[in-house]
């Protein structure tokens, strides 16, 4: 690659995507050059949104480039990629990158067998949309992974734009991206169930929320200032086994659904209450029988 700025072209252009070229443009990183997703219409508005770069209705149509960015879907990106690596876009030598936190740089693998050196750089950040994402991106941790020279260049322009990258190991990718689950998408899931649990004893949901929200942010502030062991309060770090028995006994006779979460996000807890020595060794044991299920009810 040669000149002052590498050209980027991008195939797709979903929210991540959009947010990146458009802060790259705006920065001066790379030169936005073309972009393809599924319909001309998409493409436009993503042009606009990026204020850079031409829209495209056509692989065939895009000029060569330095640098590609697959922004498809996960489970878009090794066809898109190897359409690329079929056509006569791609030159050896070239980087081609996705931003996928679930999925590996091999899904790029037929563009690295032309030649081309493959990375995926995630960032770790939750994109409602572009336009906002695009506003907060200064700080956002990303994990990254593949070849040595897609690094050497993706690295750079990546930090350009305030991000802090750090590295992953490519075989437990999809391990991962399961941790940002369980921290951002797994974080509703479990808020939708306090909701759920307090519906069923008569407190409407909008009251349920408001009444939630300053112990949830409590509890988030004090995971991330003091560890996630040290934050732990409720009936495991206090060793309290009748509590977690007839809490476990409520759940099971209303709904499975919430009765094995609770079985299983009980199981980390006791372990954390054990690590930070708030149970001994009988009252953790204790504590996993009753939650397994292994305990004689009282």
């Amino acid at each position: 690659m040669s000149g002052a700025l590498n050209t980027l072209n991008m195939i797709g252009a979903g929210r991540v995507g959009v947010a990146l070229g458009h802060l790259w443009a705006k920065a001066g990183v790379f030169e936005v050059q073309d972009v393809l997703t599924r319909s001309i219409d998409r493409a436009r508005d993503a042009v606009r949104a990026i204020s850079a770069g031409r829209a495209v209705a056509a692989l065939d149509e895009m000029r060569a480039a330095d640098v590609w960015l697959v922004a498809t879907p996960d489970d878009a990106i090794a066809a898109s990629c190897a359409r690329l690596a079929r056509s006569d876009k791609l030159s050896a030598g070239n980087i081609v990158f996705h931003v996928s936190g679930a999925t590996s740089s091999d899904e790029l693998g037929s563009a690295r067998d032309r030649g081309a050196h493959v990375a995926s750089v995630h960032p770790i950040k939750a994109f409602m949309d572009s336009g906002t994402a695009a506003q907060s991106f200064a700080g956002t941790y990303c994990g990254m992974e593949g070849d040595a020279r897609a690094l050497h260049v993706l690295k750079p322009a990546f930090e350009q734009i305030g991000a802090r990258l750090f590295e992953i190991a490519a075989e437990m990718k999809r391990i991962y991206h399961a941790g940002g689950v369980f921290a951002c998408n797994y974080l509703s899931a479990l808020v939708e169930a306090a909701v759920l649990c307090h519906e069923k004893a008569g407190v409407p949901r909008a009251v349920s929320l408001k009444a939630i929200e300053p112990m949830v942010r409590e509890t988030v502030d004090a995971i991330f200032g003091q560890g996630p062991a040290q934050a732990l309060t409720g009936p495991v770090s206090r060793g309290d086994v009748a509590t977690v028995r007839r809490q476990l006994e409520a759940l099971a006779k209303w709904t499975g659904d919430l009765a094995q979460p609770y079985r299983q996000l009980g199981m980390l807890a006791v372990t954390l209450a054990e690590a930070d020595r708030r149970l001994d060794g009988a009252q953790a044991s204790e504590l996993r029988r009753v939650l397994s299920g292994t305990a004689k009810s009282s």
